[in-house]
């Protein structure tokens, strides 16, 4: 299947750790685990000499699990037994190794990097010269210390607990260090430099990956997939035997049962060859650690009509709505003001209190309490966004797909002078890159398009008058056409005149005033009065110009 016939998505998954039965991994953790007994039991015994005398239970809790692990060390120095919590050791201290290392790895990759392109004077080259230069220097960085031809890293010992950098981090990085100079012009001083954290998740190959079950058949899994028993493999090492690490899926609870119907549903069709694994990630988010699981998926090719396009406003009073260019009456609008941006700014209102009570918090235990109150408070704002982008993005789709659009139009609001809180309240950017995803999966393309004047412009004759939409006591939704003559003014047709947002939506999706990129200006502006037919306003029409 051609490369243009699939997309490749990302879906998290939750694997615990677990015993691999290959002789290099039992070597690893026998290794390991030998040093990590030694390690604790030197660490209990000095805690419990800083203990006071005074402190009898803190004594007892440290003395029981010294004793524990005195227990355990006897057991694995006699029989090698190994229990799951040498294995847990094992692994997270592993992948918290491998984060460190990569991160540390690419940041120094980078910073050689910018400092070459700035001494060679990249600046004065033109695209595919700085592209060479940077692919010439880039692996000069990924060669392994050691390496014939020389490496960056013969100079700078850092750790490499996978001995290897793979594939996927070497396309990956040098991707993103080309978009930061070609696309931000890094070199123009227009964007910062790219920094990794020492908890970014580490990138794994995908002849490193495999996946597994303990089934006979992938008919006889399916039958058993929803048992509580059912257990689902991720492989990680060499030639995608667990060399490395071993790991279970985890699929989530049945609370939230449609993500985890989604979940086993991809696997499924992983195991069965429809969907193709790539080169991945895993990380540690909490105490959990998590598998970025990269899939390329065919697109569900549909018949879609070249001549229907769909428009996306966003408002106020309503989240979005849809309409078509082709079709006065059919819309569509999505959640409402009670849905998402009451509940959204009463959570914000909640955030801000917190961070007032902590104006005087005193350090200590204390501190880091009300801390905890406060994080679990973004996260619920978080959560609260990624799920109102979801619903937003699959009712777009969806309504394309009802109606056969080949497009969908949303307007680019990068620079654009319209209501602060409006945009810091839709993370707008999020919602259209899921629906761009989304979209993609059946053949449909996400344009944008210039947004200046789509709220003012009647959709119905195309008429513009500063008073088309007032701002004031009228209501969100209020718009009146001042062509006397146009069809809006029909009480037959449009019995309750034209909603604001509809007709907003609707020029969104009959416009054909491309802004794929770049910040709205007032050339940007001048542009969409050309197009509208409009004359440079006066001051005072410029200012009622920049209501969404």
């Amino acid at each position: 299947m051609k490369n243009e016939d699939r997309l490749t998505i990302t879906r998290k998954y939750a694997i615990i750790p677990t015993f691999s039965d290959t002789k290099e991994w039992t070597a690893k953790v026998m290794e390991y685990t030998k040093q990590s007994y030694i390690d604790k039991i030197a660490y209990y015994k000095n805690k419990l000499n800083k203990t006071k005398n005074k402190d009898k239970k803190e004594r007892e809790k440290i003395q029981n699990r010294l004793n524990l692990l005195y227990q355990q060390q006897s057991e694995f120095l006699k029989n090698g037994t190994l229990i799951q919590e040498n294995v847990n050791d094992y692994t997270y201290d592993l992948v918290r190794r491998s984060m460190a290392s990569e991160s540390y790895r690419k940041n120094m990759i980078i910073s050689y990097v910018t400092s070459e392109l700035i001494n060679q004077n990249a600046k004065d080259m033109d695209i595919k010269g700085c592209n060479k230069l940077i692919g010439e220097l880039t692996n000069y960085g990924y060669r392994i210390k050691g390496s014939s031809k020389g490496s960056l890293f013969d100079l700078v010992d850092i750790d490499n607990p996978l001995k290897s950098y793979g594939t996927a981090f070497c396309q990956q990085l040098t991707s993103k260090i080309k978009d930061m100079v070609n696309k931000d012009k890094w070199l123009d001083g227009k964007c910062s430099t790219i920094h990794y954290k020492s908890d970014s998740p580490f990138t794994i190959a995908k002849s490193y990956m495999s996946f597994s079950y303990d089934y006979k058949s992938y008919e006889e899994l399916c039958e058993h997939i929803y048992n509580n028993d059912c257990n689902l493999y991720f492989n990680f090492g060499g030639h995608g035997n667990p060399t490395i690490a071993r790991f279970k899926i985890n699929l989530g609870s049945n609370r939230h049962k449609n993500n985890k119907e989604e979940l086993i549903s991809t696997l499924l069709k992983i195991y069965s060859g429809e969907y193709q694994y790539c080169g991945s990630s895993i990380g540690i988010e909490g105490t959990k650690i998590i598998l970025n699981l990269s899939i390329s998926i065919p697109k569900q090719i549909r018949k879609l009509d070249e001549n229907t396009v769909i428009g996306v406003d966003l408002g106020i009073a309503v989240p979005a709505m849809c309409a078509l260019n082709n079709n006065p009456y059919i819309r569509e609008s999505i959640l409402s003001k009670d849905d998402f941006l009451q509940i959204r700014t009463k959570l914000q209102n909640e955030r801000r209190r917190l961070q007032k009570s902590l104006k005087y918090a005193s350090g200590g235990h204390g501190r880091t309490k009300k801390l905890k109150a406060l994080e679990k408070c973004k996260k619920r704002e978080v959560h609260f966004i990624e799920t109102a982008c979801h619903v937003i993005s699959k009712r777009v789709v969806d309504f394309a797909l009802k109606n056969n659009a080949k497009y969908i139009n949303v307007e680019n609001l990068t620079g654009y002078d319209t209501s602060d809180f409006i945009l810091r309240n839709w993370s707008y950017y999020k919602l259209q890159q899921y629906i761009k995803y989304k979209a993609e999966k059946y053949g449909i393309e996400v344009r944008k398009i210039n947004p200046c004047y789509t709220s003012q412009v009647c959709s119905v004759c195309g008429n513009w008058h500063p008073e088309n939409r007032p701002k004031g006591k009228l209501g969100q939704a209020y718009f009146n056409c001042h062509n006397e003559n146009c069809k809006t003014h029909d009480k037959k047709e449009f019995k309750y005149g034209i909603n604001a947002d509809f007709n907003a939506a609707r020029n969104i999706a009959m416009s054909t005033l491309w802004m794929e990129s770049g910040k709205v200006t007032e050339k940007s502006k001048e542009k969409a009065r050309d197009y509208y037919g409009i004359d440079k306003p006066d001051d005072k029409e410029e200012h009622l110009n920049k209501v969404a």
